[in-house]
């Protein structure tokens, strides 16, 4: 009687473990996606309050700094947002080209909006 294992019974073990690694590498990439667009998404609502709560002290929406094209930065929202949102968030992945953006359309309404989600389109609220 022969020890060990048969070549075919290898490759079938390998096979199955190699597809089992491809299924959770992919499995990780989407929870990663996830993950982070649902971060800019609540990020998008803290950003919100913090606005409206400027609103409710100030009588009207903060202004933005021009020169950065609507993306919000610790230096982009003016008259002293940051007293109530400190820090302001920033996008969750670093490397990319993902942002936020801020529009006062008046002193009484504004867009804000996460643009370009990793699983496709954009997230924004506006008031009213």
């Amino acid at each position: 009687m022969e020890k060990g294992f048969s070549f075919v019974e290898l490759l079938v073990v390998i096979t199955i473990i190699a597809v089992m690694m491809g299924i959770g590498a992919v499995s990780y990439q989407t929870t990663g996606r996830n993950s982070r667009d649902t971060r800019r998404k609540s990020d998008i609502e803290v950003i919100k309050s913090a606005l409206e709560i400027y609103r409710a002290e100030v009588g009207q929406y903060p202004t933005l700094n021009t020169d950065i094209n609507n993306k919000i930065t610790s230096t982009s929202i003016t008259d002293g947002v940051n007293t109530y949102l400190d820090p302001i968030p920033a996008d969750p992945d670093e490397d990319t080209d993902y942002f936020y953006t801020y529009d006062r359309t008046s002193a009484s309404s504004y867009t804000l909006c996460a643009s370009a989600l990793e699983n496709g389109g954009n997230y924004c609220v506006a008031n009213p």
